[in-house]
């Protein structure tokens, strides 16, 4: 509750919602009755579209979603009017649920979602009406619609891009949190800063009609996006070492940007700057910067002068993330300073697909959409099967319970989402006693339903609980006939409420995909693979960089699934290492184009990892070149190397240094960096243990050697001496040294 923060835009959708819903239930209650009221109303609800989504995208799937509620009524309204049995009302509604999930996860029609539908349906499906009035209801459930489609229209021609600036607003304060993120919050704060930048891509891509390609604005919310996939790139990448002074004030620049895209997005005037970053700033040099001139690979940075445009390719780009990371935010604050840019014609070709194709592609056999459209189909019919053979009098709400409850992602999710339905309608039903207990007129029942389903719109994606507690005592009053008692009616609607919300849950544990070691391992294996992917042409660096951090972000969705099993899988849970080593590996390249050479040794080195993680394999000797990019993607590297072997037999060989790590009392240390020094002084190896504490060195040469080893930053790191035998005839160690 204290974490909702709804936002002001949020609480204007509310006033919205209530006073297009209030005006639109009154005009037809004024002119034909309760019933015609209802039926505009409920026609007008594509009003509830949230306007976190572009006016473009808004402007395209609100007929769609207007003809689907207009279906969604009259479907309910003609069974209601041939007096269906309860079979067929409830056959119907887990059908309609069905379609309407789908509709809504293939076109991602934003909360309510499909829940918006399956809701009309129950209302319509309980009002007593007669074949005679079906056609007047589609009337005016039509006129709702069209009046629901014309202020989506004016909302969206008034705010004009509001959405795009909001999302990469959210965007930068990602990246700010990321900058100054403490150790044991880094992994949460790259993978949110990463979700909010595809967010914000996939804004600006929703809302790019043929005009909007066409004109600056635009192409300065592509450069906005641009640059905060390279801040976001350099900041995961930063090294340890940075000052936190110099952190401090990158947090502040990127704060800056974050509330002047806001403030545009409420189309204010863009204050000045406050935490300026110029080109002339001195920049802290990491220890390991390599000051080697490369070009963005196409992108293209506003000139200092005016917005002209120049070619990256005749700027020098930083390579270090310290440096790219500074540019990054100069050039946003640039960006968002220099006047509006011209007209262009867009280089990129990509589009956001048609509504078609995305309804064709949520249809094939990989895709998530219609596994979870059943899903919810099936939670749906069994909760209204239930309710109707245990008596009770409205299966229809157990059915929106189930409905509501599955809208959660994962099991944990899924369980705290019926706890939060079935307190918020227990607090909705107390709420909606004080209303009907002085028995209100008609008009005020008319009117406080548009209000209170106004003001739950800033919950309803946040917390249910809340949510169920405003809506209750707006909705449910219009079931109620005015006369006599209505205690049975609460007592019914808690009872369903906690059926439907028992159902959801029940299907959900039973046909939730657990997360499965072996297509975890394959998501490793792809992510890895991705890693090294080549790029070409005028936008490779900045193709390259956004599918390693998509990679990144695919791989932490699945673990993060993971995590939201109520009983994650040991075997899932103990590959959690490897993760966390690639998001490190993942940032470090994505923060710093590799030369060709690079590359070419890194390509060869993922192939093996990424045949080691689908298969689960030990990970064969050998490694990346000593002088490889920098010392923390190679440290990345080595303890993905080490991951992926975890728990597997180790290598073998007479050439090899075994040991094991253990603390003082004899317990093995996981995960810890065992360096090898030769007898020159300098570093052969480096091996990081196992679960198991185990380790394996490969010596480069005969001699004694140091073995060094440090748990964390707090301990003095421990030394061991091995001494390496001389070579043999057949050209290998004459044995293996064990170490412990």
């Amino acid at each position: 509750m204290l974490a909702l923060n709804p936002g002001p835009w949020r609480w204007g959708q509310a006033l919205l919602v209530a006073a297009s819903g209030a005006a639109v239930f009154i005009g037809g209650y004024e002119a034909a009755g309760l019933t015609a009221g209802l039926a505009a109303f409920i026609g007008s609800w594509n009003v509830m579209l949230e306007q976190h989504m572009p006016g473009a995208h808004r402007r395209r799937l609100t007929p769609v979603a207007g003809v689907a509620l207009v279906l969604s009524a009259m479907a309910g309204f003609s069974l209601s009017a041939w007096h269906a049995s309860p079979w067929a009302l409830i056959g119907t509604g887990a059908a309609l649920t069905t379609g309407c999930y789908y509709l809504c996860l293939t076109l991602r029609a934003a909360p309510p979602g499909g829940f918006l539908y399956l809701l009309a349906y129950t209302l319509c499906s309980t009002v007593p009406v007669t074949t005679g009035q079906l056609p007047p209801l589609l009337g005016w459930v039509t006129a709702g619609a069209a009046a629901g489609l014309l202020i989506n229209i004016l909302e969206t021609l008034a705010v004009g891009r509001a959405a795009e600036y909001r999302a990469a607003a959210r965007a930068y304060h990602s990246l700010a949190a990321l900058i100054t993120a403490a150790d044991g919050e880094r992994e949460a704060a790259r993978h949110a800063a990463v979700t909010d930048l595809d967010a914000a891509w996939e804004a600006v891509r929703r809302g790019a009609t043929n005009g909007t390609r066409r004109s600056g604005e635009w192409q300065r919310l592509v450069d906005l996006c641009q640059y905060a996939a390279t801040a976001v790139a350099a900041a995961g990448a930063l090294p340890r070492t940075t000052h936190r002074s110099t952190l401090n004030t990158w947090h502040a620049a990127a704060s800056d940007t974050a509330q002047r895209l806001a403030q545009q997005a409420r189309r204010g005037p863009l204050r000045p700057t406050q935490a300026s970053l110029q080109d002339s700033d001195p920049v802290p040099a990491s220890q390991d910067s390599d000051p080697v001139p490369t070009s963005h690979g196409g992108d293209q940075v506003p000139a200092s002068q005016g917005g002209d445009r120049v070619p990256a390719s005749q700027v020098s780009a930083p390579t270090d993330a310290t440096a790219r990371l500074h540019q990054a935010l100069a050039d946003a604050r640039r960006s968002l300073d220099a006047p509006t840019p011209a007209g262009h014609h867009p280089v990129d070709s990509a589009r956001y697909p048609s509504l078609w194709a995305a309804l064709g592609a949520g249809a094939r056999g990989h895709s998530y959409a219609w596994r979870y459209a059943m899903r919810t189909g099936g939670a749906v019919l069994a909760a209204g099967g239930l309710a109707h053979l245990a008596g009770l009098t409205r299966p229809d709400w157990a059915m929106i319970a189930a409905g509501s409850v599955v809208l959660a992602p994962g099991s944990i999710g899924t369980v705290n989402r019926a706890v939060q339905r079935c307190l918020g309608t227990l607090l909705g039903l107390g709420a909606t006693a004080a209303v009907l207990a002085p028995h209100p007129a008609e008009l005020t029942v008319v009117l406080l339903a548009p209000i209170l389903v106004g003001l739950a719109q800033p919950f309803l994606a946040k917390n249910s609980a809340l949510a169920m507690t405003v809506l209750t005592p707006g909705v449910l009053p219009l079931s109620y006939g005015g006369t006599g008692p209505y205690l049975p009616m609460l007592d019914d609607r808690l009872l369903t409420t906690a059926l439907g919300c028992a159902v959801a849950v029940l299907t959900v544990l039973a046909l939730w995909r657990r997360p499965d070691p072996v297509l975890l391992r394959g998501q490793l294996a792809a992510s890895i693979r991705a890693l090294t992917t080549e790029a070409s042409g005028p936008h490779a660096e900045r193709i390259r960089r956004r599918t390693v951090l998509t990679a990144v972000q695919n791989t932490g969705n699945a673990f993060r699934q993971v995590l939201g099993d109520i009983r994650p899988p040991q075997g899932a849970l103990a590959l959690r290492p490897a993760f966390l080593a690639l998001q490190d590996l993942g940032f470090q390249l994505a923060a710093r184009p590799l030369s060709a050479t690079d590359r070419a040794r890194a390509a060869q080195a993922m192939n093996t990892l990424a045949e080691a993680a689908a298969h689960g394999t030990p990970p064969p000797p050998g490694g990346l070149p000593a002088d490889w990019a920098t010392p923390e993607a190679r440290d990345a590297a080595r303890r993905l190397r080490a991951a992926l072997g975890d728990g597997l037999p180790l290598p073998t060989g007479d050439n090899l240094i075994h040991g094991q790590l253990r603390n003082s009392i004899g317990n093995p240390l996981p995960h810890i960096p065992v360096a090898l020094i030769d007898p020159a002084g300098t570093q052969a190896d480096v091996a990081y243990t196992d679960s198991q504490g185990r380790y394996v060195l490969h010596p480069a040469r005969a001699g004694r050697h140091l073995l060094i080893a440090t748990a964390d930053s707090t301990t003095t790191p421990t030394a061991h001496v091995v001494l390496v035998p001389e070579a043999n005839g057949s050209g290998t160690w004459g044995g293996g040294v064990r170490s412990s």
